[in-house]
């Protein structure tokens, strides 16, 4: 049986070629001769890691994989995680192939049953790109989807700038659709609230999350969450008790949480929400304007309001580089966001140029690729442990 030691290693690099560059998690000398001459004949590279060091490697994105090869056995328990990594990389050209018997509950993934090295270069040479599946519940669907256990639960960590510590968790919804796989907001979300299901959404999320905050992988963290509330929802009392039976029911400090408001059209009741907004502060809870950015209507009487952090939109700060207009507005709101008393959260950050641009204009937190991708409950520690145990604390440094 081969050990894992450490991080990725390099098993081969074939000269003059980079077409393939491979992921294996497998102990087995077999596995990794198959998949090695596999790919010397193609061209193109290999390294191998646990599960574990696979996890990280994959939240990240300083390195592309074309291919993602893991051996069942030797997932150490967290072949979902990867697979739920895998399913949401950006990068259409990344696939995921399984090594060995795999049971019925991943009809989408390719498999290779024996560690046959014509097998693994048929594999290699024939795998589809991946597509993203579409949306096309109607209301009744979504309810039923809403009904039983299709809604599951991703946390992007939050890097506090001046000393690159982990604080927080953004938790971010999911559909695990049982042919499609992974669904993500962008495809649902609209329909969820066209169907007027945003408040049943809701709740079932913050029950997710106080439920996840009680499992030791993410207690033991001690770091903050943040649960998106559109504006209809965060208008509604019922809403805001039901939140704060839940959280009272787990044990969870208020403090631990805060409430982003999401909403992209111009707040037209500032007394209920001011109304909404106190009542969170008394019961502990911080409360964020997300999403940020020039689209966002009236942004200067929601300033007045009693929210504690505001979270700049993912596509401005990505422009804020080759934008000098992007660049001004950013300083702008930042100065009036800590004009207020905001703290102030830059989404989006994925290169290190963007975070020593965000880190300049003064912003207080960051979010995005860079530190890592939205996590599966259990991949949260292992990330943390990593990047706790990187240079200074991982990168953007």
């Amino acid at each position: 049986m081969m050990e894992f030691a450490g991080k990725p290693r390099s098993l081969v690099i074939a000269a003059g070629h980079s077409k393939l560059n491979l992921l294996l998690v497998s102990r087995s000398p077999g596995w990794a001769r198959a998949v090695v001459r596999a790919t010397e004949e193609i061209g193109g590279g290999v390294s191998t890691c646990s599960a574990r060091d696979a996890l990280t490697c994959l939240a990240g994105i300083s390195t592309h994989y074309s291919h993602v090869l893991v051996d069942t056995k030797d997932a150490d328990g967290l072949l979902k995680e990867l697979v739920d990594l895998v399913s949401e990389i950006a990068d259409p050209h990344t696939e995921m192939l399984m090594l060995g018997a795999v049971g019925k509950g991943w009809p989408h993934i390719p498999t290779i049953q024996a560690a046959d090295t014509r097998a693994v270069r048929e594999a290699l040479m024939t795998t589809p790109p991946r597509t993203k599946p579409g949306m096309t519940l109607g209301p009744d669907e979504l309810r039923a989807a809403l009904d039983g256990a299709m809604v599951e639960m991703r946390y992007q960590p939050i890097i506090r700038m001046s000393d690159r510590h982990p604080i927080g968790l953004e938790a971010l919804a999911r559909l695990k659709h049982p042919t499609a796989g992974t669904i993500l907001p962008d495809q649902f979300l609209p329909q969820i609230e066209a169907a007027g299901l945003a408040a049943q959404l809701t709740e079932i999320v913050s029950a997710r999350v106080f439920a996840d905050l009680t499992v030791p992988a993410l207690t033991d963290t001690r770091l903050r969450m943040s649960v998106n509330f559109p504006l209809d929802v965060m208008l509604m009392p019922a809403a805001l008790y039901r939140l704060e039976e839940q959280r009272v029911a787990v044990g969870i400090p208020a403090h631990r949480i805060i409430i982003e408001l999401t909403e992209s059209r111009p707040v037209e009741d500032l007394v209920t929400l001011r109304r909404s907004l106190d009542h969170l502060r008394d019961l502990g809870y911080g409360v964020a304007i997300d999403d940020v950015g020039p689209a966002v209507p009236r942004l200067a009487p929601l300033l007045e309001l009693p929210f504690t952090s505001l979270k700049l939109d993912k596509d401005q700060v990505r422009q804020v580089i080759d934008s000098l207009e992007v660049q001004v507005f950013l300083a702008e709101t930042i100065i009036d966001a800590k004009r207020h008393g905001l703290s102030v959260v830059a989404e989006g950050v994925e290169t290190e140029e963007l975070w020593a641009a965000m880190l300049a204009l003064g912003v207080d937190e960051a979010q995005g690729f860079l530190a890592s991708r939205p996590l599966p409950p259990a991949a949260v520690p292992i990330w943390l442990e990593s990047w706790n145990a990187g240079p200074k604390g991982g990168p953007g440094r």
